[in-house]
């Protein structure tokens, strides 16, 4: 609007509200700000958890209506948790305002809080519905969800109503959503500090933007992780599953978690076209959504000429080759290549889905599987795990630091296939990978205090922390986490959402409390 006046003319002062009304409005907002209400609350936290809320409100609605078509008998419960939840969230999030200046901490601290809030609001609906009794089951399986995990603590899925396992399966869907959508777009739109939890994702195409508006960065990854998710239902739908079915499934494919309306997992099918299927849509989306944007948009050389994506697609091809060539030695159960290239894509994407009894392969084939369970797939994926662009990045320079007995004045940087890093990104990827060994080596002998074996309790952590479900031992394809005691389970918990979150946000928000860190040291950012 013009501040230019006609001669003569009388100033009126007119309320920001026809400001507002005159003017191309968002649902949204520009950062939020004067949306129906004049004064709003500053208030991160409840900004971000109150539109979380919202969001996981409507999808507990929507379970409700699916159960209602199956005729199930959780209708009235999930719908009425459905539309509580999201009256909660849509009220905070209306009464609050992200303020002009935003510590890094803040930011952080608000993102680890607000995931423990979805999966609290998430086991709600377990446990009206009377799934589960105990709320730290309820939760344990909540956070599995939410974190893309898949690990599972219901004996019987089968009973479960379709209602509450299509929430199962929303919750993966988006947990996965989240992990791109939360850090990429809902953080940088609220301050530039958010852009730091990329740089803890991990150096490379994950920091990147497609466009130089964050917010449609997001938009533009959020379309492609909403087609790739009609995409792979249209294929289930097409390959013999129902619909129901073909949505569930595709859910928790797109978002690697795994879960599925079937004790039986994916190998409840018994179908060579669906398990294809399957593989193609667990590699895709271990793959870097970043590249894929660019390929859709013709730009196909940075995906076909990304090292890390050569190294992802090779490590998935030797897991399996290793799992078919030595599945069958010193007694265990040989395997065919299908069978050993979904274990091994379920595994490395982190998805958990299961097709074959690898738990009768042999000692030297499931030791691959529980060395692969942390690792993960590409950055700027739906997978979790610490990312084979870490492990790259580490690999370098320890080579590096080895040449440097030979040759003390080596002047040599630290590469991941054409790309350089810095000493101080170098040195971040380092200390992350340190602090997932002592987390995984501690949460190992944490669980393990608490009565399982030493391989059931390794690969529990490795499983928790990569966020991947199944493991080995007890934890194989027959077990779930029930094998687990209660203590040991809220170690899981723990790790399951350490490892969604990268380790960094968790702990800084900790140290909000623990360490009370003076605000004097910490830098504070101006939204945009």
């Amino acid at each position: 609007m013009s501040n230019i006046e006609p001669q003569g003319s009388h100033r009126i002062h007119r309320p920001d509200t026809h400001a507002l009304l005159s003017s191309r409005v968002s649902v949204f907002g520009e950062r939020g700000e004067k949306l129906f209400t004049k004064k709003r609350r500053p208030s991160l936290l409840l900004n971000v958890v109150g539109l979380t809320l919202t969001v996981v409100g409507i999808g507990i609605a929507i379970s409700g209506v699916v159960d209602a078509i199956d005729g199930g008998p959780d209708v009235a419960a999930l719908l009425i948790t459905g539309i509580i939840t999201s009256i909660v969230g849509a009220i905070m999030w209306q009464r609050t305002v992200a303020p002009k200046q935003i510590r890094v901490l803040d930011v952080f601290t608000t993102v680890t809080l607000a995931w423990v809030t979805i999966a609290a609001v998430g086991a709600i609906p377990y446990l009206v519905t009377g799934h589960f009794t105990r709320v730290d089951d309820a939760l344990f399986e909540a956070m599995s969800g939410f974190t893309t995990t898949g690990a599972t603590v219901t004996p019987d899925i089968e009973a479960t109503s379709k209602g509450l396992l299509f929430w199962r399966s929303m919750t993966q869907w988006m947990g996965g959503m989240g992990v791109i959508v939360l850090v990429v777009a809902v953080l940088p739109t609220v301050g530039s500090g958010g852009m730091s939890l990329l740089e803890a994702e991990a150096p490379g195409p994950t920091g990147d933007r497609l466009t130089p508006r964050v917010r449609e960065t997001a938009r533009r990854l959020w379309g492609v992780y909403v087609g790739f998710t009609l995409l792979m239902a249209a294929a289930y739908f097409a390959a013999g599953m129902s619909m129901y079915d073909a949505v569930s499934h595709s859910f928790t494919t797109v978002s690697t978690g795994g879960f599925s309306p079937y004790q039986g997992s994916f190998g409840h099918f018994e179908s060579a076209l669906l398990e294809w299927i399957c593989i193609v849509g667990m590699l895709l989306a271990g793959g870097s959504f970043t590249l894929y944007w660019r390929a859709l948009r013709g730009n196909v050389k940075p995906l076909l000429r990304s090292t890390e994506f050569h190294v992802y697609l090779a490590f998935v091809g030797a897991v399996a080759l290793w799992a078919f060539v030595t599945s069958g030695n010193n007694g265990g159960q040989p395997t065919g290549f299908r069978d050993a290239l979904f274990t091994a894509a379920s595994t490395v994407t982190t998805t958990g889905y299961v097709a074959t009894e690898y738990g009768l392969w042999s000692q030297t084939a499931q030791s691959l599987l529980l060395i692969a369970l942390p690792l993960g797939a590409m950055a700027g994926s739906t997978a979790g795990g610490i990312k084979l662009l870490r492990v790259m990045a580490v690999s370098s320079f320890a080579h590096r630091e080895a040449l440097k007995h030979l040759h003390p004045k080596l002047v040599r940087p630290v590469r991941v296939g054409n790309a350089s890093l810095s000493d101080d990104v170098a040195g971040k990827v380092v200390g992350f990978l340190m602090l997932a060994l002592v987390i995984f080596g501690g949460g190992s002998f944490a669980i393990a205090a608490t009565g399982p074996d030493l391989i059931t309790s390794f690969s529990a952590s490795a499983t928790a922390l990569g966020n991947v479900g199944p493991g080995l031992g007890l934890l194989d394809h027959t077990g779930d986490f029930t094998v687990i005691p209660p203590t040991g389970r809220w170690i899981a918990t723990l790790q399951m959402l350490l490892g969604r979150l990268e380790i960094y946000p968790v702990i800084l928000a900790l140290s909000v409390v623990t360490l009370r860190i003076p605000k004097r040291v910490l830098p504070r950012r101006r939204s945009r």
